[in-house]
């Protein structure tokens, strides 16, 4: 079984991409109008105050168009794919780095579940067993360590479960699952706290001019 990105999962990357952009776009006009305001027309605290929410929510989005890129860029290259005797493994590292592994079944000690909130991700950790065919790498370079974090990475959600049951079915009996029987938590939704932000700051803003409004009234 092999897991990587094709064009279905790119072009999703590139949808959300583009839409990041979109908002940035009607972000930037906004903040325009309110800033020529402020200067040439207006000087109040109320506009002062939309134009660091507009500037901050600009930079937020920014920041998650430069992530979804750097995943399609990645996309190329990773992989996730299980063999008769092992597993093979190449993700994203921090920086530009990848990581890379491969596992083979009979000297796994025990897999764990992550616990994040719509994050699936497992750890794979080995024996302590002193001679090993097992290894993994970080660009070149081999690693002296005996634990891997797998991620799901930009694969779809489904497919990366459906991974990690096929995984589950062929490692030996002998080898502890720790974690959540059915994934729960992988299937909750994952918050997203910069759009979070952006939203409370924006409603701490409008509810009380909103108020003051209706007071008129």
């Amino acid at each position: 079984m092999r897991l990587q990105a094709n064009e279905e999962d790119v072009y999703r990357l590139m949808d959300t991409k583009e839409r990041y952009f979109w908002m940035i776009g009607i972000g930037s006009l906004l903040e325009g109008i309110a800033a020529y305001f402020l200067y040439f027309r207006i000087k109040c605290w109320d506009l002062l105050y939309l134009c660091v929410i507009l500037a901050l929510g600009i930079i937020l989005l920014l920041r998650q168009a430069v992530k979804i890129s750097r995943k399609i860029m990645e996309a190329e290259v990773c992989y996730m794919e299980l063999d008769v005797d092992s597993m093979a493994v190449c993700q994203p590292e921090k920086n530009g780095h990848y990581e890379c592994c491969r596992i083979f079944y009979n000297e796994i000690d025990k897999i764990v579940e992550g616990t994040l909130r719509g994050v699936p991700e497992f750890y794979i950790v080995l024996n302590d067993q002193k001679e090993r065919e097992s290894f993994f790498l970080l660009d070149e370079e081999e690693q002296n360590r005996n634990i891997f974090r797998v991620r799901s990475f930009g694969f779809d959600h489904q497919k990366f479960i459906e991974f990690y049951r096929k995984l589950r079915w062929n490692v030996p009996g002998r080898v502890r699952i720790i974690g959540t029987k059915n994934q729960d938590v992988w299937n909750l939704r994952k918050p997203n706290m910069e759009i979070c932000i952006i939203a409370g700051m924006i409603a701490c803003y409008v509810i009380p001019k909103l108020l003051e409004v209706m007071k008129l009234f």
